[in-house]
């Protein structure tokens, strides 16, 4: 799992492979630091965020994640 601060947001970032066929799958969660808050707000739970893709390598799969959290907490945030 790979783990960056954009902001004010925590993003998770990982990988699956799948048994049946070795490719890989992208997963993430991102999460909101707000100041003075005790727990992290949670933007997008953990979840797989490209649906019908199977990608031919870990690195290509985290790369899609990446892409797929960057729509959801917009361009500002990086």
């Amino acid at each position: 799992m790979r783990v960056e601060i954009v902001g004010p947001y925590q993003v998770e970032l990982s990988a699956m492979q799948f048994i049946h066929n070795g490719g890989w799958a992208a997963f993430a969660a991102v999460r909101k630091l707000d100041d003075g808050a005790e727990v992290a707000v949670h933007v997008l739970p953990f979840q797989h965020v490209v649906d019908h893709t199977v990608f031919a390598t870990e690195a290509a799969a985290i790369a899609a994640a990446r892409g797929a959290v960057f729509e959801v907490i917009g361009p500002q945030a990086g």
